[in-house]
């Protein structure tokens, strides 16, 4: 079901009864942008690609909300979905608190999204309002204080400066005072020759009866003014805290499925949960990650990232592809067991990928295939989502894939791996060189001057330790990884910080030709780069060592 800001008050209390009952909720966002894959680097921690990721991703927006809620029934060992496509916007036009808002996209994304048939008309004139959890705050703090203000009873405004005034203003509101209290009485007349007089008429109907009474000026003959002055139906009365909470929007949906602490399951999700928690609770995230990870499991106690979940064993072995759509198609056929999922609004051979409902539908039907099996081969289901849940999936990661929301990660020793400098000519083929007697290799490209070299022979690590770090007198430098760590958090290294925010497109190419038996590989994104590689004296281009399918 389509969900925006024409339908979404009368829904709302549906869809927080469905949430209540449903077994588990599967979610997926739509954004104006995402961190650029080439801003990633292989040998990130967890701690550095959090950084990254807040850093890079500060001003893109939610512009779809993908919902679904899958509610198991026993007898027929089936699952009932209900599916909820939320368009996100944030509004200003003819609202009092929400505050106007700029924010940031890229034309990679809006491309993509255009491709996709996304519809961004929807968006920009239905989408439901939204605020952070720290904002609202602070405004229902100062809504209540103006209401506190306005519940004194104010005394009658006079102009200073015509105190001849004061007698008819006291004499007309008696008469407004008395046509208020009779209840027989819906409209009142008042004619105005002396401007001051209706101007401050108008201010004193506003101070003492704010919304229960409206009025409209008519001009007459001979500069007349003539005010009619209606009562408004309680029934439409609508209060300030009223005009809020409904300016709160999409928001109040997000504060209450936290609440819920429902299983909430989602795909490749880390960068979905920060800009969750960036639009709906609070601006900037934390500085710290430890703290990021304590706000995130105490507000989504139970997070379960169905790539992470496909990216270890058994699920690995015969999930070759965890793109959301490839994935889905791979269990739906055996070994996986059929699931029987009933749905209104989708179908998986109706494809609509890339539409956040669909998305989070799909997301949760691939779950369950994938509970159902484990089910088969290792028993009971809560030690099986104990086992993978509070763990996020880190995308082009060379030795750590997940981010842990728990527990403490300690960070990745690395003894394998070097930090190399060079000149900016060099290219694949020169780090090869350098490390070909040490056999295979993988390559995290830092910058056009720098990167990581890891070893896939840890016996040869030492071999490699003793004749290139240190050594003098040469266009190349190569440290330990762990000096590099150590240097960097001392900021001795200047500019050379892996910040990942200036990587350049003349990083380096992912694939070149192995000599003598030896393997490289790299981190590069799915562009295709040049690489010098002589055939007849011919220089070629290829493509990068491997495609990028994480996203």
């Amino acid at each position: 079901m389509d969900v925006t800001i024409d339908n979404f008050e009368q829904i709302l209390p549906e869809i927080k009864q469905k949430i209540e009952e449903c077994s588990f909720c599967s979610i997926d966002c739509e954004l104006t942008g995402i961190t650029q894959y080439k801003n990633l680097n292989s040998f990130d921690t967890p701690r550095i690609r959090y950084e990254k990721i807040k850093n890079n991703d500060t001003n893109f927006l939610i512009l779809q909300f993908g919902l679904c809620l899958f509610k198991y029934n026993v007898d027929d060992k089936s699952y009932e979905t209900n599916a909820y496509n939320c368009y996100l916007f944030p509004r200003s036009v003819n609202c009092k608190y929400t505050r106007d808002m700029s924010f940031s996209c890229l034309n990679s994304s809006l491309e993509f999204l255009i491709d996709q048939n996304f519809d961004f008309n929807k968006v920009f004139k239905k989408g439901i309002s939204f605020v952070s959890k720290d904002q609202e705050e602070i405004m229902r703090h100062k809504l209540e204080l103006d209401m506190e203000e306005k519940s004194v009873p104010k005394s009658t405004l006079y102009p200073s400066k015509k105190e001849e005034l004061h007698k008819q203003i006291d004499t007309l509101m008696a008469e407004i005072d008395e046509f208020v209290q009779n209840e027989n009485e819906t409209r009142k007349e008042i004619k105005f020759t002396e401007f001051v007089l209706r101007i401050f008429i108008e201010k004193n109907i506003r101070q003492k009866y704010q919304k229960r009474l409206k009025y409209e000026n008519k001009f007459l003959e001979n500069k007349e003014r003539l005010m009619i002055i209606t009562k408004v139906d309680s029934q439409d009365i609508k209060t300030d805290l009223e005009d809020f909470e409904k300016e709160i929007g999409f928001s109040k949906l997000i504060w209450f499925l936290s609440q819920s602490q429902k299983l909430i399951i989602g795909h490749n999700m880390m960068t979905d949960i920060m800009q969750i928690l960036r639009q709906f609770f609070t601006s900037p995230l934390p500085e710290n990650f430890e703290d990021f990870k304590s706000m995130t499991h105490s507000l989504f106690p139970k997070i379960l990232d169905t790539k992470y979940m496909a990216s270890l064993p058994p699920l690995k072995e015969l999930i070759l592809n965890t793109t959301l759509g490839d994935m889905d198609k791979i269990l739906s056929k055996d070994p996986f067991p059929s699931v029987k999922i009933e749905n209104d609004l989708y179908s998986v051979n109706d494809e609509k990928l890339h539409e956040a409902g669909y998305d989070a539908y799909l997301t949760g039907c691939c779950f369950a295939r994938m509970m159902h099996y484990l089910e088969t081969i290792k028993g009971s289901r809560s030690t099986i989502e104990e086992f993978y849940i509070n763990k996020l999936y880190l995308m082009k990661s060379f030795d750590t894939t997940y981010i842990d929301l728990k527990n403490f990660q300690e960070e990745p020793k690395r003894d394998n791996v070097f930090y190399v400098e060079f000149p900016p000519s060099w290219e694949t083929q020169d780090l090869y060189d350098l490390f070909s007697p040490y056999g295979p290799i993988f390559i995290g490209w830092i910058n056009e001057k720098s990167a990581f070299v890891a070893l896939q022979n840890t016996d040869n690590v030492k071999k490699a330790a003793g004749q290139l770090v240190g050594v003098s007198g040469r266009e190349y430098k190569v440290y330990f990884y762990s000096t590099f760590i150590n240097q960097k958090n001392k900021s001795s290294f200047g500019e050379k910080k892996e910040n990942g925010t200036k990587l350049i497109d003349k990083r380096k190419r992912n694939k070149v030709e192995p000599n003598q038996g030896a393997e490289v590989a790299s981190d590069e994104s799915s562009e295709i780069k040049k690489v010098k590689k002589e055939e007849n004296g011919i220089v070629k281009n290829e493509k990068p060592f491997e495609e990028n399918t994480d996203w």
